[in-house]
């Protein structure tokens, strides 16, 4: 899905990668910043972090506020 950033559309996608009986799964949260002034593409992934959306995507959205403010200064 795209949700609201900023400065554009955050498009991305979550996940999470089952390793075996009993364990919590890794979670995952990869795409990119839809926006020409800041051409940006992300991974996060979280071992045994469970879902991809609750556990990797504010650190994604920390991690592209930083990025863009560093941007910004430049």
């Amino acid at each position: 899905g795209a949700d609201l950033f900023p400065t554009g559309y955050v498009c991305a996608k979550s996940g999470t990668a089952e390793i075996g009986p009993g364990t919590t799964p890794h979670a995952t949260f990869a795409g990119f910043l839809q926006d020409e002034d800041y051409p940006l593409a992300f991974i996060v992934i979280v071992e045994n972090g469970g879902s991809g959306s609750a556990a990797c995507a504010p650190i994604a959205g920390e991690i592209l506020k930083v990025c863009v403010e560093t941007l910004d200064r430049d």
